[in-house]
């Protein structure tokens, strides 16, 4: 009897029939093939339990999946939308990554519905929404939804007290679930979901944490050397070196540490030992790097030798290359944070755990061991993959997951517990008892700031109700910009009221140095200056401070504070000094238009738009200054997307071809 049959008919009877060889189909396979077809194409088969899933949904019931990485979760999500059941579906995914990544995806169904991912995008009649939660909080015209569904669920339960994420994605999906009853959320393996939950949500709660659809090898390596990383990395990297010796550029390699600082200077080290040749495969791309951020950024080498990092902080378009160039095999190694490790699918057959922790000294558990692990190998690429985990095995212990808007239980933050209302249980009201009692601000504005603690909101109140005489004129701007005296202002009650240091990776140390760099984003200086500026500034203080340092701290300071932490507090502090001057009968400011200005790096929107589009703004701001005449509504991302498809390639004549690749890519999935 031919191997072959034995196996084919192995894997039938488990129910991986998406392994079967269609060349040697029996009629029992055949049949199977009717029945196990996806809805989104007939060459594509679902094992048997996803087509439980599937199905499952699709006769009326809500499921919440927890299942090892390579089940193919996000499998099921295509035949939702391939189905043509629904009219409007939301998906709420934790990154941008994880944005473009299922736009990439989906973009196949544009016919049918408009792939929604940005808030300033006008919705159509049967719309796609993929939006992180804070995106679906800013929309104000999502309107009817059908049916939602939740990816990385385990999320919505808070890691600490000051998780502001996972309160934003709690009340994004109360909000949802008070439009819609029909959901699916899906997340690696976990236990289960605290008691209640299923009961309350009437859905089922589904684990498939043994079945597997590839095969994972794991290679431990326990590190003698205890002390600092600096002394441990040695050991590490003897290990690494041995690793990477047998393997090179010949098989697809992640490689996974605690930060981004952690990543590049992983990557120089990486380098240095010099297991990788180079070649021109990445030569553009890396002309392209030295000559818009610096020459001596690491990755700029790093790309020429077939390795590059990624983590939260890299731009856009640039990240999302990167990932697209690893899985096309023109970069064979990649090192990244948790942020990509979560969620994204890479070709990747070896995961290289190099730190055990994941931040600073809080080690990795099992459950997010199993979620990076689980990357390794990938079905129809490599069967087999291979984990090798530095430093201590991880102890079996996989979470409960609670669901505190919910529950209301104690992991249920005061600003969780504020956006209940009536729905609050009276064990909880005396929590935020507070909040009701004190008359300085309506509950209106604490609840429309979600995601900044009401308590400084309150406080800022009371310092301005004191200050009231003396500030007004800082304060009540005569346009819709402040000078710099009054910007040397507001920097102060951002830096003192809202902890400012804290955000973007502790770039802003001082609320002087916040206004010098918020100058310098309204005067559009080039990332190329700010990067060799900072460096220049800093490594005249610390000469261990090097370009790598720079780029990660201007990184920081755009996409953390100035593209999203600033704007939200902004907005917030409008509308608190808006109350308190009218209050006392004095003009008051506005300082909305300067908010989302700020936002924008004060381009236009359309420029911030086109980079998660995969359109670096470097790119995006050349195409929008050569057609700003020619574009119907330059502030309208979906009339700016029309304009930018209808044009031929011939019209691009402006751009280099490294640069009119951006756009060609962008296009494909827009």
């Amino acid at each position: 009897m031919p191997n072959g049959f034995v196996l084919d008919h192995i894997l039938g009877e488990i129910g991986l029939y998406p392994y079967i060889n269609k060349d040697t189909y029996s009629n029992k396979d055949k049949f199977r093939q009717g029945l196990f077809t996806t809805p989104q194409d007939e060459n594509k088969t679902f094992h048997i339990r996803q087509a439980e899933v599937f199905h499952r949904i699709m006769s009326g019931e809500n499921i919440i999946l927890s299942a090892p990485t390579s089940f193919g979760k996000s499998l099921i999500i295509e035949a939702i939308v391939a189905s043509n059941s629904f009219n409007n579906i939301v998906i709420v995914v934790p990154t941008i990554a994880l944005i473009d990544e299922l736009k990439k995806k989906l973009i196949k169904y544009k016919e049918k519905y408009k792939l929604v991912t940005q808030v300033s995008q006008e919705p159509s009649k049967r719309n796609i929404f993929i939006l992180t939660q804070e995106r679906v909080l800013e929309f104000k015209n999502i309107g009817n939804v059908d049916f939602f569904i939740i990816d990385e669920f385990y999320k919505l339960a808070p890691v600490n007290d000051t998780d502001d994420r996972s309160d934003r994605l709690n009340i994004a999906f109360r909000m949802l679930y008070k439009k819609c009853k029909r959901f699916y959320m899906l997340g690696p393996n976990i236990n289960g979901l605290v008691s209640g939950i299923e009961n309350e949500l009437r859905c089922t709660f589904l684990k498939f944490d043994s079945y597997k659809t590839v095969a994972t090898n794991e290679f431990y390596y326990p590190l003698k050397t205890v002390g600092k990383d600096d002394l441990i990395d040695v050991e590490r990297d003897i290990i690494l070196k041995e690793i990477l010796s047998g393997i090179g550029r010949q098989e697809q390699t992640v490689i996974y540490c605690k930060s981004p600082k952690r990543v590049s200077s992983l990557m120089t080290r990486i380098l240095s030992m010099e297991l990788l040749h180079s070649d021109d495969t990445n030569n553009e791309l890396a002309t392209w790097l030295a000559e818009n951020f610096h020459n001596d950024w690491s990755l700029v080498n790093g790309v020429k030798h077939g390795i590059a990092y990624h983590h939260a902080q890299i731009p856009r378009a640039v990240g999302a290359l990167i990932v697209d160039l690893f899985n096309d095999s023109k970069i064979n190694i990649l090192i990244c944070t948790s942020t990509l490790i979560e969620g994204v699918n890479t070709n990747a057959k070896n995961i290289i755990i190099y730190d055990d922790c994941i931040t600073k000294k809080t080690k990795l558990d099992m459950f997010t061991f199993n979620n990076i692990a689980g990357r390794s190998g990938r079905m129809f690429e490599h069967f087999i993959g291979n984990v090798y985990i530095f430093g201590d095995k991880p102890q079996v212990e996989l979470p409960f997951i609670d669901i505190p808007i919910i529950t209301q239980s104690e992991q249920a933050s005061e600003s969780l517990l504020l956006h209940l209302g009536d729905d609050i249980y009276e064990e909880n009201k005396g929590k935020i008892k507070k909040f009701y009692d004190q008359t300085i601000l309506p509950m209106s504005l604490l609840l429309k700031h979600q995601g900044i603690d009401p308590n400084k909101l309150i406080k800022l109140a009371e310092v301005l109700t004191e200050k009231c005489n003396v500030w007004n004129k800082l304060m009540c701007w005569d346009g819709i910009y402040p000078t710099s005296i009054q910007l040397k202002h507001l920097s102060e009650i951002l830096f003192k009221h809202f902890n400012i240091s804290s955000m973007g990776g502790g770039t802003v140390r001082s609320a002087s140095q916040l206004h010098r760099k918020l100058l310098d984003i309204i005067n559009k200086v080039d990332d190329k200056i700010l990067i060799q500026q900072n460096y220049n500034y800093w490594h005249s203080k610390d000469s261990t401070y090097n370009i790598d340092d720079s780029v990660q701290a201007i990184f920081n300071f755009k996409k953390n504070l100035v593209n999203y932490n600033l704007p939200k507090i902004i907005y917030a502090v409008s509308d608190v000094q808006e109350v308190i001057f009218k209050r006392f009968k004095y003009p008051f400011g506005d300082y909305k238009s300067f908010a989302s200005s700020l936002e924008n790096f004060y381009y236009p929107a359309a420029i911030n738009s086109l980079e998660e589009f995969g359109i670096p703004s470097q790119v995006a701001k050349i195409f929008i200054e050569k057609n700003k005449n020619n574009i119907e509504d330059i502030d309208n991302i979906d009339s700016v997307i029309d304009y930018l498809t209808s044009k031929y390639e011939k019209s691009y004549s402006y751009l280099t071809r490294f640069e009119l690749d951006f756009i060609k890519r962008a296009i494909s999935y827009m």
